[in-house]
């Protein structure tokens, strides 16, 4: 960000958690700066996972519309048996500070390029052909998804859970990731903030407790939460932003569109709901009298239309 950034109305709507074509998202960097221009959104992230690919477009784009586009990417990591997602805002990957964390996201992008020819390997060995998977992949560098996706749509599986299974089935779970304190520690050298993204939700391995975060924290310094996620009930949301204050950790939002409609469109999360972590990224926002998240608050849309009934 820059000197120039405006200091935000605390109601302004941002999304710290947008993917795209880059990874398994169907936005293009164009469709998505247009919705989310249209919508009013001031602040938003793009995180693909383990790729940056479209955040230069995304950023030219959104400079047009006034939409402060964060640069962002959701790394894929491992700690404690399983696999955790990071979202780290704010490095810039020309910048020589960011060669190492570069490097690291070459490497994941060479690991899933791999493990995506295995998929393919072991599917077409057992029978199992995919004559969509140049459509599915479009030009872009080919990825694990993209070959789950082109098993869905010949007619192999019918979500990619299944198909999924189908690879794993014959040894190939196509699992790519990095060491959770490695991920930090680079991208921390970078100049990035590190969010441990939906700690609430459980794809089967359980969501993030208290005492899985101490031990989270003596092994990789992230720097916060993303309390505000599309699926979080208010309970979750209050004991995420408690486990914030207490340790000194940030608070992030995020929706984690993919697609239209899917899972959800980008969410209006007010500014004010997460102001230090945006004033840490160089975006300063207006004061509030009050806390600026309770149970039960509106989001900056439903603030909007509340405004305007009023006036």
């Amino acid at each position: 960000m820059t000197s120039h950034t405006p200091v935000l109305d605390p109601h302004a709507p941002v999304d710290l958690h947008l993917h795209t074509v880059a990874s398994d998202g169907g936005w293009t960097p164009a469709e998505l700066v247009e919705h989310l221009a249209a919508r009013g959104f001031r602040v938003a992230a793009v995180c693909d996972h383990d790729t940056m690919r479209s955040v230069p477009e995304a950023q030219e784009r959104a400079q047009r519309h006034g939409i402060l586009l964060v640069p962002g990417v959701e790394v894929t990591t491992r700690w404690d048996g399983r696999q955790w997602h990071l979202l780290v805002y704010g490095v810039d990957l020309a910048s020589p500070r960011a060669w190492s964390f570069a490097r690291l996201l070459d490497y994941l992008a060479d690991q899933l390029w791999a493990a995506a020819e295995r998929g393919i390997q072991v599917l077409e060995r057992h029978g199992y052909r995919l004559p969509s998977l140049r459509e599915v992949v479009n030009g872009q560098p080919l990825r694990p998804f993209h070959v789950l996706t082109a098993a869905i749509r010949d007619g192999h599986a019918t979500n990619l859970a299944t198909a999924h299974e189908l690879t794993k089935r014959y040894g190939e779970a196509m699992q790519v990731d990095v060491p959770l304190a490695e991920a930090v520690e680079l991208a921390h050298r970078a100049g990035g903030y590190c969010v441990l993204a939906h700690p609430g939700r459980n794809d089967g391995d359980g969501v993030l407790d208290a005492e899985r975060l101490d031990r989270m924290l003596e092994v990789a310094a992230i720097d916060g939460l993303e309390a505000h996620y599309r699926s979080h009930s208010d309970d979750d949301t209050a004991r995420y932003r408690a486990m914030a204050s207490d340790r000194g950790l940030l608070v992030s939002a995020g929706s984690d569109s993919h697609a239209p409609g899917f899972p959800v469109n980008p969410k209006p999360y007010p500014a004010s709901w997460i102001a230090p972590l945006l004033s840490q990224l160089g975006i300063e926002i207006e004061p509030v009298d009050d806390d600026p998240w309770r149970p039960g608050a509106p989001d900056a849309e439903q603030l909007r239309a509340t405004v305007t009934r009023g006036t």
